[in-house]
This record gives C-alpha cells, structure tokens and sequence, in this order.
C-alpha cells in the first residue's frame, strides 16, 4: 500500500493545477481544434447563422471548435496563436481568408502554418476570381454545385482539382410552435434586370453590350423551354459559336469572369422577378431589396417588406403556404435548406439530382420556369397546405439520411489527413 500511495502522491503532484498566466498572446486552450472562418459583414450576415449550426456538428462529431472572425484585422495573429497548440484543418466559405500571404515574399498563410483549409464554395468562381485561385498542398476547393466546380478546374486548378461535396443539411435551430398566415414566402434581394441593363449600357462598349444583351436574350428564352440550364455552358457556347473572340479567357481573363458573373446574377434576378410575376394570382409577402419596380404594378395581394438579418428572420418561413426559393445553380440553396431544418414547406427552383433516391417523389416541391409551372405548383400547395408540408417533411428526411453531416465531417477529415501523405 505503500508504495501505491506514493506512486498516486507523484501523479498528482505533477497534475496539481498551476497558476494562471496572464501573458498575452498564449491561448488559454490547449489541444487539437477545428476552426471556421466567418464573416459577420455578408449581406444579411448569413454566415454568422450557418457557421453557429456548422459549429455544433464538428463538435457532435468529437471536434473541439474555434470560431475566428475574419472581420477584425488581427485575425491571422489569432490562428497563429491556435497553430500552436494544433489544429486539424480550418473551414471558410466562398474561399474568404485564402488569399492572406505573410512576410516580404507574400507566402500563403496556410502554407505558413501548415494548417489544412477547406474553402467550402456556394457561390460561382466568377464572382470573385481570387478567392478561388489558391494553390497549395493545403488547400481544397470544394463546391456545392457542379458547374461551378468545372469552371474552376478550367480556370483556376494546376496542381489539385476542385471537386463537388454534396451539402449535407446543417441548418439546425429550434422549431418555433406557430404559423404567420395564409401566404407564401419569397426572400431575396435582387437588382432589375432593366436596372441592370441600363448600367450596362452606360458601362460597356457596343460590342461587349451587344454580347450582353444576345445572352441575356438566349438565356431568357432557354429557361422558359427547358426544366434546367447550365447557364455557364451556354455562355461558353456563345462566346464561341459568335466568335466573341475578346470575351475568351486567354485572351482577357478579368473580362470573361466579369461576363460570367454579370449575366449570373442578371439571371438570378430576372428568375426572381418572373416567379414573383407569376403569382399575381396568390398572396405572397416578399423580403428584401430592389422590388420597387414590381411593387409599383403589383396586385393587393403581394406585400413588400426590406430584408432581415439571417438571425432575425426565422418566423419569416412559418407561413402555411411556405417558401418559394430560387437556387442560383442546380442544387438547393441555403434558403431551401432552412425550410427544411424548420420543417415547412417550401417550393425551389433546383433540379433534384436523379441520383437521389425516390427523386421522381418529390416533384411537387420542384419547378421550372416554363409557363403555368410555378402558378400550378402553388395551387397544389394552397389546395392542401398540409399535405404539401407533408411532403417537404418526408423530403428533408430523406434527404438528412442521405447527406448526413458526419459523413460530411468524415470527408473533411480524410482530406485534411491527406496532406500528410503527399
């Protein structure tokens, strides 16, 4: 006995608590961690929302969390302190914090660290170029759409591809016990097309306005003839096909993102406007900026409202008719997504993936824009309210146990794991 109670003596001396230091620069926490990179300053700032949900699945999947804002400038002094102690690998959204270089010779951050990052990308490369252009052994482009993912591997990759990650559901938040009223719900923020038209009128040359507008044209007409269009693929056919030879990459990279980019969000709106049009005939409240034009000709029945901050503006989706959302690409978007957390109904523009299984279910939640879809699909849902619910309820299951955030988790620690092995 004797001998056990000194060897236990010894091990608590050495684990006795030691005193506090108060040295700035040391970080309080010791030991491996995962870091998300946010950015409270986004429009509407939903990343501030997303990354608190994100947060809490790392951490059900056995990961210490970190959370740095990219808004403060001595962000990059923070993840040093981190490195410190370990850390697997840091996430950030739309590639923001990739480009930060350190030191006269402007070396990458991440390489510098030697910390894994994940850019997690929503939003199409030719939005913001730069954020997408990082190569390094430490970093992965990971995008939510396949188009986006195939103009980045065009354009941006060399050394390691882009890939596609399928978006598990990771909005979580408490379910509120109310509905808000007879109607359907459209949030978005948008600028006119006819808006957009006069700037580029004002800013463009003939030819390139000329270009512009033969898109815009083409574009118009292809959503209204088919359930879904790559927009980006026709852009490229165009620009080919009419021999737009200053419009191609090589010969003015910055000029041909910004084609790409202004006709994407162009079509973002005119999509938008055209669903909010083809509603005349139900009640619908709509959120956000630049409906001023619609609002002036819009019936009774539709009311206007500015938008709200992402954390503010959950009781917007508790209407009994649900959302009506508009993805920017084939998947659903983060509005969508939402919804379904909440367990409302809701009405999306993506094209369902065939591979999903029963995908020929679900037909009711999706719609094109071909004429007569949207207003069908939105008498079905008024017709019966619950069973459209229902329907989006058996979806959003279906669609968690399909895309399941800890196989999401698993993916991200299998390549992280992976720079250790190149």
């Amino acid at each position: 006995m004797g001998i056990l109670k000194r060897a236990l003596s010894e091990v608590l001396g050495r684990n006795r608590r030691q005193p506090a230091t108060d040295k700035p620069g040391v970080a309080a926490r010791q030991g491996m961690c995962v870091v998300i990179l946010n950015w409270r300053r986004g429009e509407n700032d939903p990343f501030s929302v997303f990354n608190a949900s994100l947060r809490e699945h790392l951490r059900e999947c056995g990961k210490n969390v970190e959370l740095i804002e990219t808004a403060s400038d001595d962000w990059p002094r923070r993840l040093g302190d981190l490195a410190r102690s370990g850390v697997e690998f840091a996430l950030t959204w739309q590639g923001l914090g990739s480009r930060v270089g350190i030191g006269a010779s402007g070396a990458s951050l991440w390489d510098h660290f030697g910390i894994p990052l994940m850019c997690l990308h929503g939003d199409h490369p030719s939005h913001m170029p730069l954020n997408h252009q990082l190569e390094s052994r430490y970093c992965f482009h990971l995008y939510a759409y396949a188009d986006a993912a195939r103009y980045s591997n065009r354009h941006f990759r060399r050394s390691r591809g882009a890939s596609l990650f399928d978006v598990p559901q990771l909005h979580r938040e408490p379910r509120l016990k109310h509905t808000s009223g007879e109607h359907f719900v459209f949030a978005k923020n948008i600028t006119h097309p006819l808006d957009t038209e006069s700037l580029w009128k004002e800013k463009l040359d003939q030819p390139t306005f000329d270009a512009y507008m033969a898109a815009a044209e083409v574009l118009r007409r292809r959503i209204a003839e088919a359930p879904y269009v790559e927009m980006h693929d026709v852009l490229d056919e165009l620009i080919s096909e009419r021999n737009l030879h200053w419009l191609r990459p090589e010969a003015n990279g910055p000029m041909y993102h910004q084609y790409h980019s202004q006709l994407d969000l162009y079509m973002r709106s005119y999509k938008s406007v055209a669903a909010v049009t083809a509603l005349r005939e139900f009640p619908v409240k709509v959120y956000g900026r630049g409906w001023e034009r619609i609002a002036q000709d819009a019936p009774a029945s539709h009311l206007f409202a500015s938008g709200r901050n992402t954390a503010d503006s959950q009781e917007l989706y508790y209407s009994r008719f649900g959302l009506i959302d508009i993805s920017p690409s084939k998947g659903l978007h983060d509005r969508a997504h939402r919804a379904m957390a909440n367990g409302v109904g809701f009405l999306s523009s993506a094209s369902l993936d065939e591979r999903f299984p029963g995908s020929e279910s679900f037909g009711r939640l999706f719609f094109s824009f071909r004429e007569h879809e949207l207003a069908e699909r939105c008498a079905a849902v008024v017709a019966d309210p619950e069973a459209h619910r229902n329907a989006a309820r058996q979806f959003a299951d279906l669609y968690y146990s399909t895309y399941s955030p800890r196989q999401f988790v698993n993916r991200l620690d299998m390549l992280a794991k992976s720079v250790g092995e190149i």
